[in-house]
């Protein structure tokens, strides 16, 4: 009995979902002996040959993400479809010149029916990390979340509050300056000054003491280059367009992906809960940094 992930004749494609990526930035020390264990496909690069391994990691942790067939003697036995995303694309760049990349992105398109409706940002980052972490020695510096934000999708047996004691477990005296941003198309999402200022009352809510000083800043400088990130919004076809409407500041006492996330997922709840509903982009990254 083998998988595939090729439908057999008759079945047709679903509805295309709208489409979320998570990447993850910074620098990549690579294992030496990496070359030796991975086996190239000579028309992909080795970001995606290894990237692409999330996905049976993802069905590990129990997250559908691949259309599957199950097959006999050339029978269909068994089919499943995905229940956490459906899986797009993945990639990444691992150039290593001392520099800022994104290390991983993963793209994915985000189910109607999900068993959660939360946007699966926290799950794709954890597995784009753990591969990471396959391949070498990681220096995190930001991560970026396109996001198709609609009104009323958030989990509502969980709330974002009950994760500020896990991360309030970190050192007291620890800071870490962080730059939090909100991008989108101008024409879709219109962010006004009592809209700012509501998603930093509703971040300073959820975070409690374990993220600190939130403040807003001129949202102005988000159209220069953050150093956490390597990210042209234009040069891809899903953000092209989008500008900076929000900027704000912060410091937390732990500097990882998980809180990075957390911070995401705090802006996205004070957005929705601000009424905003559009295709925007959310970057955390490190305000100052030495790579």
């Amino acid at each position: 009995m083998s998988p595939t992930e090729i439908p057999p004749t008759g079945v047709l494609p679903t509805e295309i979902p709208p489409t979320l990526i998570v990447g993850l930035h910074g620098t990549l020390q690579r294992h030496p002996w990496l070359d030796r264990v991975v086996e190239r496909d000579p028309e992909s690069s080795v970001e995606e040959d290894v990237l692409g391994l999330a996905i049976d990691r993802a069905g590990a942790y129990g997250w559908q993400t691949v259309s599957r067939w199950l097959s006999e003697e050339g029978r269909v036995t068994a089919h499943h479809e995905p229940t956490a995303w459906a899986h797009e694309e993945v990639g990444g760049d691992w150039t290593h010149d001392g520099r800022v990349h994104q290390l991983g992105w993963l793209q994915a398109g985000v189910l109607p029916d999900a068993v959660r409706p939360r946007l699966p940002v926290r799950p794709i980052a954890l597995l784009l990390s753990e591969t990471l972490a396959r391949v070498g020695e990681v220096t995190f510096t930001g991560l970026h979340a396109l996001l198709p934000l609609r009104p009323g999708e958030r989990d509502t047996a969980f709330h974002q509050t009950e994760l500020a004691p896990w991360f309030g477990l970190a050192d007291p005296d620890a800071r870490h300056e962080v730059v939090v941003t909100v991008s989108c198309r101008p024409t879709e999402c219109a962010m006004t000054e009592d809209d700012v200022v509501a998603v930093r009352d509703a971040v300073r809510d959820m975070a409690q003491d374990s993220v600190t000083d939130v403040s807003v800043a001129d949202a102005s400088a988000t159209a220069g280059r953050l150093q956490g990130l390597e990210l042209d919004l234009d040069r891809v076809l899903h953000t092209q367009g989008m500008r900076g409407v929000a900027r704000f500041g912060c410091r937390t006492r732990e500097w990882s992906p998980d809180i990075a996330v957390w911070l995401v997922e705090m802006v996205a709840d004070g957005l929705r809960a601000a009424g905003l509903s559009a295709q925007l982009v959310i970057t955390v990254s490190l305000e100052r940094m030495t790579v």
